[in-house]
């Protein structure tokens, strides 16, 4: 249950005990429509359902005679209700045959409920002729699968503002007596004299009561210095609000131009690098261009000084073997027998040196 809907619950029943002498054991009065409604809902513990709802663990559930012979009638369709009233007491009604349940009922209740019953009830016109006739009556129904209590009825509010005036009324016995007071009358000279003044002096007093007090509601009082804060910062009117206004829309835009100009800044400077990367990288490749070709230049020239130093020395070597005695011709038979001899390379004929 929540929290709110069992507040008011026991709200309404401490009201009851108050006004109408309600008690623990609550009495609980079912009939056989409401029992039925518990056996459709499934409810398998009722007991634990009747205390949430009456916010006590004292319940004592009755059930009357003429709504057992109710359920009877019903035949095996309402054996696990039969089963589930058998448990509660039962409430002797003195009908010797069964009579409507509605009836009983209303005849076990009465007219002013001096047995303090709680009546769960799922008839909508018994519980409709209860709240007009009986005070002091709680009631019980289900709506929508909920066990709820019904409010207080308006015959059980008027009731109990009743009861409220009369604890508050002079009581009979006090009232007898002042009747019974005789009026005494006494004839005292210049007593109404004394009495005119005195009522015009409170007149006047009462007027000027009501004209200060007339001030002093029309009069706005200031508040209090010591309790009210100071502002942090002045009130200012339109006009200073306004030209705070265009102050800071003229701040804004100059804070983007700013922006602006460091990014075009940027990246004028970001073009100009990568210009002059662009400048070095083409001119470190001119260089080693350059010096490539030096290079190749210089190995070019000292390449066929060799070849000469061979031609040099072979002539030599001719020189000294013509001085020692051998002709050209001999070496140069030499050279070609030995080339003619020599072994072909990868299995080709030897081709033949010509002389």
């Amino acid at each position: 249950m929540r929290q709110r809907r069992a507040k008011l619950y026991r709200k309404m029943l401490h009201a009851y005990q108050l006004q109408f002498g309600f008690r623990e054991p609550y009495q609980l009065l079912i009939d056989d429509t409401f029992s039925l409604a518990l056996s459709r809902y499934k409810i398998s513990d009722p007991l634990n359902q009747f205390s949430n709802v009456l916010q006590s663990k004292k319940i004592k559930p009755l059930i009357t005679q003429c709504c057992m012979q109710a359920l009877y009638a019903l035949g095996k369709q309402a054996q696990s209700t039969v089963d589930m009233a058998k448990q509660w007491e039962r409430r002797m009604c003195n009908h010797r045959d069964a009579i409507d349940p509605q009836r009983c009922i209303k005849e076990c209740v009465g007219d002013k409920n001096k047995h303090r019953y709680i009546v769960a009830s799922e008839q909508g016109e018994l519980r409709r002729d209860l709240r007009l006739g009986v005070a002091g009556l709680p009631m019980m129904h289900f709506t929508q699968a909920v066990m709820v209590l019904e409010p207080m009825s308006p015959l059980t509010k008027s009731k109990i503002e009743e009861k409220e005036e009369q604890k508050l009324s002079l009581p009979l016995s006090e009232a007898a007596l002042l009747k019974s007071v005789p009026n005494v009358e006494l004839d005292i000279v210049g007593a109404a004299a004394n009495d005119a003044a005195e009522t015009d002096a409170v007149e006047a007093g009462q007027a000027e009561a009501n004209q200060e007090a007339g001030s002093r509601r029309r009069k706005r009082k200031a508040p209090n210095p010591l309790s009210v804060r100071k502002p942090k910062t002045p009130r200012l009117s339109m006009d200073d609000k306004l030209k705070r206004e265009q102050e800071l829309k003229k701040q804004k835009q100059r804070a983007a131009a700013r922006a602006r100009l460091q990014a075009s800044s940027s990246n004028a400077d970001n073009a100009q690098g990568a210009t002059t990367h662009s400048a070095r990288k083409k001119r470190r490749r001119s260089s080693t261009t350059k010096n490539r070709a030096t290079e190749t230049a210089q190995s070019g020239s000292s390449t066929p000084a060799p070849a000469t130093d061979k031609k040099s020395q072979s002539e030599q070597k001719l020189v000294a073997a013509e001085t020692n005695g051998q002709p050209r011709n001999k070496r140069r038979t030499r050279s070609h027998n030995a080339a003619n001899n020599a072994k072909p390379v990868d299995g080709a004929p030897a081709e033949p040196v010509s002389a």
